[in-house]
Order: C-alpha cells, then sequence, then structure tokens
C-alpha cells in the first residue's frame, strides 16, 4: 500500500559492491555465525540516501515543528540518524519460518561513515548473508543531549542484538519511558498536606479561659473575643471553602493559603480582639514560609509531572487533607475520575523504520544516476524487472525496495478560545448567576498537553501486538516542552500557533470490533481572573485542564487523508491534526481526570484530520 509521508523524509538504502572502493567488496567470506546459504555472507558498500539533511550540523531535538520535522522546509531541519541497525531475513518478518533474524547487521551512526555527502553516507564492508531477502532497519534522529521532555524517550531493544545473529521479533518492543513510577505522593508532598493542615485546624483559647475552640467550630461558640455573630459565620464560610479544596499541588496550595490570608487581613490588617482571624493570618504565614523553603515547594512539578495528578481531599473524621490515591490503577478504569501518575510517559523518541524486500543485481552500480529518481523510489514507481529478488554470492549491488518511513506518529495540535467565556458559577459556587470572563491572548498559556490511550509498548514493526487488548492503551504522554515556550496560548485573534508531540501507533490489533477513542487533556494557566470551573474554583495563576475527545468514528468535524480511509487517530509515519476550540469553562478540571473513563467531561470542541493522518476541532 502506497505510504503517505507526514514529515516529508524518505529515504532509500542501498547496498552495493561500490567499484572505485578499497574494500573487499566483490568477495564473499565465511560466516562469523550466521546461517546464510551455503554458510556465505557478501559484504557490500552500504549507501542511506536521505534528501532532506542539509542543515550543517545544526541540529536540535525540541518538541517543536522544526524538531519534529515537521515543517515543510526538511531540507534545513534533518536531525540525522543514529543508531542504525539491521537484520536479515529469508523471508518476510512475522511470517511462517521467518520470525528470527539471520543475522544482526550494526551500521551505527554518520559518524561511522566511509565517504559522505550533503545527501548520502556510505559504509564500507558491510555483511549481508546469502539468501536474504527481507532487510529490516531501524535508526534514531540524533538526539544530542536534549532532555526527554525536548527529544523525546523510547526504549532501544536492538541495543543488545547488534552481534546476534539470530533475533527474535519478540525482543524487538520499542517501550515509551514512565516519568515516575514509584514516589508515593504522601511521602514527596507531606510538607504540602502539612502545611493545609496546619491552617484547616486553626485554634485559639478564649480569653480567661483554658476553653479551645477551633475554626471548625467558631459558627458555635458564643464570644466577643471572636467576633459578632456575622463575623464568626463568615470565617465557618471560609472554612468550608478551604476544606473544600481538591488541587493539591503545592503552586495551588499556596495561591489558596496566600489568597485566605489576604481576605482575613483585608486592608486594614486584624484587629488584635478578633482571636480566630489573628490566628488563622498567622497559621497561613507560618503554612507559607515552611512550603516556601521545604523540598516539596514545586511538588509534584519537582517529579516533572503535571500539577494535576496531585489531587487531595479532606478528611473529616480524621480532621485531615489526603491525597487521594488512584484504585484500580491499571484497569481500564479508575474510581475517582483522576488520573494515574504512574502511567504517565515522556513523549516519543523520533524514530526510522523500515522493513523492506530486497532488489539485487551481479551489475556493479557506481553512481546515483542509475539508480530509480528519488520520486520513484519513494512513490513505489521504480522499475525493478532488472533485479533480482534474493542476495547470492555473486551480488555486487542490493536495494531496498520500500523508502524508510518513521515509525512513531505526529500530533499537530492548536487550541483557540472563544471570549467572552461563561464558567460555572451557579452550579458550583453556589452563585445567582454563572460568571462571564473576558480573555484576550494573554489569558490562558498553554504549559502542556497529555495525550491519553497510547500502548506502554509498540512490537517490532511500531505496531501493539495482536495480543495487546484495550486494558494495555492505558497510558498517557505528558508534552510539557511547547512550541514556543511561554509564548504558546490559547488564542483569541489571529491565527493559532501549532504544538507539535510525538506518539506511538495506537491501532489496536486485539480482536477489538472497533478502534479506540483518544482523550486529550490541555493543561492551561489561569492568567484571567478566579473563575469556577466542573468541579470547584479554578484561581488566578493556578493550572487548569480541558478535555477533548477524538474519536476516530465521527461522523462530523473530521477530514480524512486523500485517497485513504483511517481508522484509528494515531498512525505511525503521519501526522494527526487536533484543532481545539475553547468555548466555555464550565468543564475545566484543577486536575487531570482518568482518560480512560466513561465519565469525563469534555469541554473541547475538537476538528480532526490527518495530515496524511487525522484532524481533529474540539470545542473545550
Amino acid at each position: 500500500m502506497k505510504k503517505v509521508k507526514f514529515f516529508g523524509l524518505a529515504g532509500f538504502i542501498l547496498l552495493a559492491s561500490g567499484a572505485g572502493f578499497s574494500s573487499c567488496s566483490s568477495d564473499s567470506a565465511d560466516p562469523t555465525g550466521g546461517t546464510g546459504v551455503a554458510g556465505q555472507v557478501v559484504k557490500t558498500q552500504f549507501y542511506i540516501n536521505i534528501p532532506y539533511k542539509g542543515n550543517n550540523g545544526s541540529i536540535s531535538t525540541r518538541m517543536t515543528a522544526a524538531n519534529t520535522q515537521n515543517t515543510g522546509d526538511n531540507s534545513t531541519n534533518f536531525l540525522g540518524m543514529v543508531h542504525t541497525q539491521m537484520y536479515a531475513f529469508k523471508g518476510e518478518p512475522s511470517s511462517t519460518g521467518n520470525t528470527t533474524s539471520v543475522k544482526a547487521i550494526p551500521i551505527g551512526d554518520a559518524a561511522n561513515a566511509s565517504s559522505k555527502d550533503e545527501w548520502r553516507n556510505v559504509y564500507r564492508d558491510i555483511a549481508i548473508p546469502v539468501g536474504t531477502k527481507n532487510l529490516l532497519l531501524y535508526a534514531r534522529a540524533n538526539k544530542m543531549s536534549k532532555t526527554n521532555f525536548e527529544a523525546g524517550s523510547l526504549s532501544n531493544p536492538y541495543a543488545s542484538t547488534t552481534t546476534t545473529d539470530a533475533t527474535n521479533l519478540s525482543a524487538l518492543n520499542f517501550a515509551l519511558t514512565q516519568i515516575e513510577s514509584t514516589r508515593v505522593f504522601s511521602t514527596e508532598g507531606a510538607d504540602v498536606l502539612k502545611a493545609l493542615n496546619l491552617v484547616a485546624n486553626t485554634s485559639v483559647t478564649k480569653t480567661g479561659t483554658t476553653t479551645t475552640v477551633k475554626w471548625s467550630e467558631i459558627d458555635n461558640v458564643d464570644n466577643s473575643d471572636l467576633g459578632t455573630t456575622n463575623e464568626r459565620e463568615a470565617l465557618k464560610e471560609r472554612y468550608n471553602k478551604f476544606i473544600a479544596l481538591t488541587s493539591g499541588s503545592a503552586k495551588s496550595v499556596k495561591i489558596l493559603i496566600e489568597n485566605l490570608k489576604n481576605v482575613i487581613n483585608g486592608n486594614n490588617g486584624v484587629e488584635d480582639d478578633k482571636l480566630m482571624a489573628k490566628a488563622i493570618v498567622t497559621n497561613c504565614t507560618k503554612a507559607l514560609s515552611d512550603l516556601e523553603s521545604s523540598a516539596a515547594k514545586d511538588f509534584p512539578r519537582n517529579l516533572n509531572l503535571p500539577d494535576g495528578v496531585a489531587k487531595v481531599k479532606w478528611n473529616d473524621t480524621n480532621k485531615e487533607f489526603n491525597y487521594v490515591t488512584v484504585t484500580n490503577a491499571g484497569s481500564t478504569t479508575t474510581t475517582g475520575n483522576l488520573i494515574d501518575y504512574t502511567t504517565i510517559t515522556y513523549p516519543s523518541e523520533l524514530a526510522y523504520y523500515v522493513s523492506s524486500p530486497v532488489r539485487v543485481s551481479d551489475n556493479e552500480i557506481t553512481a546515483v544516476k542509475d539508480l530509480p529518481t528519488y520520486s520513484e523510489w519513494t512513490s513505489n514507481t521504480a522499475d525493478w524487472s532488472g533485479y533480482g529478488d534474493a542476495v547470492e554470492s555473486s551480488t555486487r549491488f542490493v536495494a531496498l525496495q520500500n523508502p524508510v518511513q518513521y515509525g512513531v506518529a505526529c500530533l499537530k495540535s492548536t487550541v483557540n478560545c472563544k471570549s467572552p467565556l461563561t464558567d460555572n458559577a451557579k452550579d458550583v459556587g453556589k452563585y445567582e448567576n454563572d460568571n462571564s470572563i473576558t480573555v484576550d491572548n494573554s489569558s490562558f498559556p498553554i504549559t502542556g498537553i497529555l495525550i491519553g490511550g497510547q500502548p506502554k509498548q509498540v512490537a517490532w514493526n511500531f505496531e501493539a501486538a495482536s495480543t495487546v487488548t484495550t486494558n494495555e492503551f492505558k497510558y498517557t504522554i505528558y508534552d510539557r516542552n511547547m512550541n514556543l515556550g511561554s509564548n504558546l496560548t490559547a488564542n483569541v485573534s489571529g491565527t493559532a500557533q501549532s504544538n507539535y508531540t510525538l506518539v506511538l501507533d495506537n491501532k489496536d490489533n486485539s480482536d477489538a470490533t472497533s478502534q479506540n477513542k483518544v482523550y486529550i487533556t490541555i493543561e492551561l494557566e489561569n492568567n484571567a481572573s478566579d473563575f469556577f470551573g466542573a468541579e470547584g474554583l479554578i484561581p488566578k495563576g493556578s493550572k487548569f485542564y480541558m478535555v477533548g475527545e477524538l474519536d476516530p468514528k465521527a461522523t462530523s468535524g473530521i477530514t480524512q487523508p486523500n485517497g485513504a480511509t483511517l481508522d484509528h487517530v494515531f498512525v505511525k509515519d503521519h501526522t494527526t491534526i487536533a484543532n481545539f476550540t475553547i468555548k466555555s469553562l464550565k468543564k475545566a478540571y484543577n486536575h487531570i481526570p482518568d482518560m480512560r473513563t466513561s465519565k469525563i467531561n469534555v469541554g473541547l470542541a475538537v476538528d480532526l484530520e490527518w495530515k496524511s493522518g487525522i484532524t481533529f476541532d474540539v470545542n473545550l
């Protein structure tokens, strides 16, 4: 089937004797452990042709348009190919009798090339077993010294098979990297809980007595030291709102405590005779100071996790805040509508892959002009009628019939925003009416994107194995290295800027009757004003989250690529485009919901299409 490229890269691989080189490439040699026909291998020159190189070594690996090679001008943005590895097979990989390679063939990096120019690297003395009919090739983009958020992270199963002749396909699994799978929030965020509980459990001793009065009981105590009836009722209302907190990140907690302190303190400060108010302000000051000097002052960001994974709940029996623990972790759904942070991973790394029949010749081919043209090769229109299909001892030239492709997929996303936006003040805040929130291009910076429904790993062909069930598509990629950095915002006027995230193919190859929906969560910062979301107040300065649904079977808001019908959201070697639109704040979360549950409150409008893949337009 003809492939439609999403990044614009297409390469071809040549293996040839290469007249004019000093190697013994025209000779056959005894194998060093392979099981080739007649026990022979043929030493060749290995050519890799890369049409979009030309960046003069200026390589970066951010998850941006340029660094996912998704700019449309890859002649200046090719990231390089490293860790190139091939496996020789006597037939099509995974077919009967071809689940184990005849030989592993390490190629290495461009630095290992014996000769190279702007578009081509040449490697000498590459040994190909006689009888080879198919070659399987893997490579990576050069990560340089970039972080896992900048360049992605994907396991390298072939790193340990470079000298192995018999490699089973089952050993070639490519896995996403979990960000944090072992830390316990009750330990890591202990100082955050301590700060919350210090304030929540504020108490005073009535003047002239030994009687202790708790903040939670102030409305039941008649004492002038504690204020008038109205003042005490107001403090009790503040207490109820304080213990209703659900967002447990250090940033959200500091905002909440600071706001409480400022409200109680008022314009003129706390009067000396208002004992409870004064005590609350004192405890707020101490809690903020303690938290700022704590190792948990950036929790859970200090664990590289988004703020929204930390959710707290007040325990009225024990009179304390605790972190909410995800139950049924690892199953298809969880209780509490909270994401399991142990299933959050870094984005995928940029990886190359091709499984291809070989085309061989006994003739020496020394010039690129004697080969099929670039367009012929990449469009599968090359004339191979004069070539054989198996390596023989007389072979002087070997080519991969199929072009190199990307093993991973790409999500290109934009976020637009209407103005004004209606919040949830009436239902959640118990106000008479909802608030109307006026926003502009600076109101909601985009600080991250979470992509659910990812497999933990894919098999040798960069697809989930047939044994993988829906239950296994439980992982969530977290991309926080935004294109344009802090300048990427929800667009109110003008043209929305795109963000790019590398993901794995999410095709369900089990017996599932239909492919999975994918939920996308956009992480934003509230620079507008306080507003009420789906479950509570979202203060100015805090993070909030909006969810959109990508349904490959949707009857509207979806555009298929020309000449193809794709049935799943993320397709390797394709770009999926999702255009999100925020139309309301009623379904904004202050935590990240579990993106496998049917109870998700979808708030984003999505247009979905494939650029050579699917695009979603989502209203939030």
